[in-house]
């Protein structure tokens, strides 16, 4: 069965749930972002699927919570209002990039909008469920017994703990409760506080500021019980049972009726003043209420295996350990999260950042399907090398001598020797090392970028990367220009010099190693001109990722010895300027220097405002009749034809690199940054250089 659908420009083909088990990669659907499971829409010319369920949503609907006009359907929130930032849900809160891929209800009128989860909650209403009165809602509440809302998505509002199961709510104010809280007594008698009873409140009562509860000492939020007499309050979760019995633990845990102080013994975090624990009286722990609930194990994207969660070390397992995530020591007598194949640690805090969970994990059954999945994403049919036609022995090893690659429709040779001024066309960086040429055109890879796998996983994203070989495209992590090899997910493009970037690394510029830190948000300490997200521990040393990608040794054409990448100048300020644009370094700023000549240059300068564009590669698009052709300003000068400077940086001598029309005629020329952003852009042919005869031919590669 194919079906049209108004969000993408192929057929899309319905697979049915029984034929599902021959689809082995990780899949998200194009409308919730969620894993597809069940019967699914997909394309069969790219990676587009939607849950038979989204691909049926209607176009209009009228929302409880926005009664005044309809809700039209649109496929991103960028088809309402194009350009960059975010938008935020409505109804959840949610934040979202305009650019995602993400289907919306959105009304013009109200600039109201609803993402899919929140918009179809209220179509369990019309399926006749029973209704509720309870005293604490105005509303009438609906009895849910099963739905597929996730659990981080809505909480009760009585106890504020997360929704699993069967529970009551009012869709309009979402609001929500479970059975248990339905039920509560009005009235109860309780062991902290003997002398009167407690009344149960909806609402914190018309009280002086700072009003918390006696057993956590935290502000009040949602349901309590009260005893107005005494100005006394407890949180409805500290009625329920005593005791708690969960799957991490062997044995139950029991509630400390009083406030201590304590250390729990699962994160190693004192618990605030006189809060409320549990203990476990068998194994002598005392922990905090939300670490009985710890996961006992958890996959990271930032760490291969599983990581499991233990009390404490044994005395030969060692002391010294650190988290793996922000560096600081560990306290080995309290808990920690530990991964079993190797020395690998992190804090429970740290552990529990869920923006670095592998969400495709999970415990037992689950954990077998997604290692299997992660095993898949190496199989050879998601390699970049198609067919390997020559082999040779290099002792134990059988090397590919002959090959067909996905990028290049010829075959590639093994070779080592390495001629001037050779250039990857996966990577755009020199080759030194053996590399895959062809024989009839000007076309070359590193044998380790010829082997990089089709799809994959990165540390720094929860979601499968496609290896895609682009003409032209903007490095979404970089901020660079590129053409050759990128990573695609979603609407975003890696280039292979930060997809090889380690999350922990040392480098030549800092005495100390630098780790992510995803919340740091100090400028990079090389350039000042991007967040450097790679920090140091010790310090308030830090790099974006276009200054931890700078090759260390570069050429300029009118000096003979190569530039080394330095890192500090111990020159005055006067003193230090650049050769090549003339204007002022900042001596602490990375910059490029010839010991031999004393020559120092921008980095900028040197590698030009584009490094990673290959030149005099060629493509042809529909906005103009003639190939543009990737050329630098040396001694010509162009002017762009859309924005009307010479590049984003004017008539800077710091030269750029211009699409210009490979036509003599023509003077057409786009700068990159207008070339990039053209609405209407699409490669549809490249061009190489052939070695015969030096001249450019225009052949068909793919369409992108």
């Amino acid at each position: 069965m194919k079906l049209d659908h108004f969000s993408h420009p192929h057929p899309l083909v319905l697979v049915e749930d029984q034929e599902m088990d021959w689809i082995s990669i990780i899949y998200y659907c194009s409308a919730c972002q969620q894993r597809v499971e069940g019967s699914i829409y997909t394309c069969s010319e790219c990676d587009f699927c939607l849950h038979k369920s989204c691909a049926e949503l209607p176009r209009e609907i009228i929302h409880p919570s926005h009664t005044s006009h309809p809700l039209v359907l649109y496929e991103k929130r960028s088809k309402v209002r194009p350009g960059v930032g975010s938008w935020r849900c409505d109804s959840c809160d949610k934040l979202y990039k305009l650019s995602e891929q993400l289907f919306v209800y959105h009304c013009s009128s109200c600039d109201f909008d609803l993402d899919i989860k929140c918009a179809l909650l209220p179509n369990l209403i019309t399926q006749g469920l029973p209704e509720f009165q309870h005293f604490s809602h105005r509303h009438s509440l609906f009895f849910i017994q099963n739905h597929h809302i996730e659990p981080q998505d809505r909480s009760c509002s009585a106890c504020e703990e997360q929704i699993q199961g069967p529970f009551y709510g009012c869709f309009v104010c979402l609001f929500f409760l479970h059975p248990k809280c339905i039920e509560l007594p009005l009235e109860i008698k309780h062991p902290s506080h003997r002398k009167h009873s407690l009344t149960l409140l909806p609402n914190p009562p018309p009280h002086p500021e700072k009003c918390s509860c006696h057993l956590c000492t935290k502000a009040f939020k949602g349901f309590l019980y009260y005893c107005s007499l005494c100005e006394f309050g407890i949180k409805i979760k500290y009625i329920f049972s005593k005791v708690l019995e969960v799957e991490s633990h062997e044995h139950p845990f029991t509630l400390v009726s009083r406030p201590i102080t304590f250390t729990c013994d699962a994160c190693g975090i004192d618990g605030e003043k006189y809060s409320v624990p549990y203990t476990c009286t068998v194994c002598d722990l005392i922990v905090h209420k939300d670490c009985i609930l710890l996961p006992s194990i958890i996959k990271q994207t930032r760490h291969k295996h599983p990581v499991s969660h233990i009390y404490f070390l044994e005395e030969n397992e060692g002391k010294n350990k650190v988290c793996r995530f922000c560096w600081d020591e560990i306290n080995v007598e309290y808990g920690s999260y530990h991964c079993l194949d190797c020395d690998y640690f992190l804090h429970v805090n740290c552990a529990m950042d869920k923006y670095w969970w592998d969400e495709d994990f999970g415990v037992n059954d689950e954990s077998q399907k997604s290692n299997e999945a992660l095993e898949i994403l190496s199989d050879n049919k998601w390699a970049s090398i198609t067919c390997v036609l020559k082999k040779m022995s290099r002792g134990e090893d059988e090397i590919a001598t002959e090959i067909k690659h996905f990028s290049h429709q010829h075959n590639l040779i093994l070779s080592d020797e390495i001629k001037d001024d050779m250039c990857c066309d996966g990577c755009i960086r020199s080759i030194s090392t053996e590399f895959y040429y062809c024989t009839e055109y000007d076309y070359s890879l590193h044998k380790h970028c010829a082997e990089l796998p089709r799809k994959t996983r990165h540390w720094s994203l929860k979601t499968t990367l496609t290896l895609h070989h682009n003409h032209f495209f903007h490095c979404n992590w970089c901020c660079s220009f590129c053409s050759g090899f990128g990573y695609t997910v979603h609407s975003e493009v890696m280039c292979i010099r930060c997809f090889e970037v380690s999350d922990y690394f040392t480098t030549q510029g800092h005495e100390h190693p630098l780790f992510y830190d995803r919340k740091y948000e100090r400028n990079c300490s090389s350039c000042e001109t991007r967040i450097g997200y790679f920090r140091c521990k010790d310090g308030d040393f830090a790099l974006c990722y276009r200054c931890v990608v700078l090759p260390h040794i570069t050429w300029y054409k009118y000096d003979e010895h190569p530039l080394a990448l330095t890192y500090h100048d111990d020159h005055v300020v006067d003193q230090c300027f650049c050769e090549i644009c003339e204007e002022p370094r900042n001596p602490n700023h990375w910059f490029y220097h010839c010991d031999i000549c004393d020559y120092s240059v921008h980095p900028s300068c040197v590698l030009w405002r584009s490094p990673y564009v290959k030149l005099g590669l060629t493509s042809t698009y529909d906005f103009h009749p003639h190939p543009l052709t990737f050329v630098k300003e040396d001694f010509e000068y162009f002017e762009c034809n859309n924005c009307g400077k010479r590049g984003k940086y004017g008539r800077k001598r710091c030269k750029n690199v211009f699409a210009k029309c490979s036509e003599s005629h023509c003077k057409f020329a786009l700068c990159l940054y207008c070339l990039l952003g053209l609405p209407e852009l699409r490669t549809h042919e490249v061009s190489v250089k052939k070695k015969a005869g030096g001249y450019f031919e225009v052949i068909k590669v793919f369409k992108r």
